[in-house]
């Protein structure tokens, strides 16, 4: 999909209490809706808001009614290139509307959607509230019905772009872990099994058990604090695809007793490091062990023992 520009962003609430939300989502075609039933549709497709002002102004406050206008001009006045947001299921939905205005049985004002609404960014990814900002998810408590909102910060999710401040650091971070990725490959064998012990605990996994010499193809015998989960963790300093290969076959006769199976291996052979497994096993590699100790907090740890 191509890159969504556009001078505006609006929010627009789908109704009082969301009731036009499943019918301007899941309609054919999608549409966007409008309440404000006692308001002339004819005067509004004209322009004639002296009248509509007027209107509005028997059932409210100046102040009130001058807002009301201004949401219902914006439903009408603005251009195709408008992105209209609103919020449903706990996603972000975005969409354009065709320039065409119609009323339906109950005398809503509906635009019908230019494709479909989306909850989704150009690359597919779902516009989850957890990745949105508290500033733009406080929008769903706007008591109106279309406000404005930060253009570039919905259009950049939309467009799952970041921010140049963003992305600077997103640079940083990954030259941060290509350096301690090199810090994780010197560690000697001992304080290699203690960090890997380490990471599984600040990721929610608890040490049931220390096997390494007495079961060779299990280090460490881990439980999930969480789910209960068992895990077991082999941990090798340098490893092959051969190697790691005679490993599966070992791990198959107790593969019914664990959860998970994480084969740990900071330098692996080319062919190792290039392969997926085939039965489940997840293989960590220094890459990822780098991106876990920022996560756990190991950088520091990391410093004091090789630097």
């Amino acid at each position: 999909m191509e890159k969504i520009t556009s001078e505006k962003v609006l929010y627009i609430k789908l109704g009082q209490g969301g009731e036009f939300v499943e019918e301007c989502l899941s309609s054919f075609p999608n549409t966007v809706r409008l309440g404000y039933r006692e308001v002339s549709h004819e005067s509004c497709v004209l322009g004639d808001w002296t009248v509509i002002q007027k209107e509005l102004a028997t059932n409210h406050k100046p102040r009130a009614a001058t807002n009301h206008l201004r949401q219902i001009r914006s439903f009408y006045e603005e251009g195709e290139e408008t992105v209209w947001i609103t919020f449903h299921d706990n996603k972000l939905w975005w969409c354009r509307a065709e320039k065409e205005f119609s009323l339906d049985s109950e005398k809503n004002k509906f635009r019908k959607v230019l494709g479909s609404w989306s909850d989704k960014d150009i690359s597919g990814r779902p516009l989850l509230y957890g990745n949105l900002s508290g500033e733009l998810l406080t929008t769903k408590a706007y008591r109106g019905t279309i406000c404005s909102v930060n253009k570039d910060y919905v259009l950049r999710k939309i467009n799952n772009q970041l921010s140049p401040e963003a992305e600077e650091i997103k640079a940083l971070t990954s030259e941060l872990q290509t350096k301690i990725a090199g810090l994780i490959q010197k560690l000697y064998w001992n304080d290699l099994e203690l960090f890997v012990d380490l990471v599984f605990r600040q990721s929610g996994w608890r040490r049931v058990s220390y096997l390494g010499k007495q079961e060779k193809t299990i280090d460490l015998d881990m439980e999930s604090t969480i789910t209960k989960e068992r895990g077991a963790v082999q941990v090798k300093a340098q490893s092959n695809l051969n190697e790691f290969l005679d490993y599966e076959k070992e791990f198959e006769g107790f593969r019914n007793d664990y959860h998970k199976i994480f084969y740990v291996c900071p330098q692996p052979t080319n062919n190792l490091a290039n392969y997926e497994s085939q039965t489940g096993t997840i293989l960590y590699f220094s890459d990822k062990l780098a991106e876990l100790a920022i996560s756990a907090g190991l950088v520091d740890w990391l410093i004091k023992k090789c630097g």
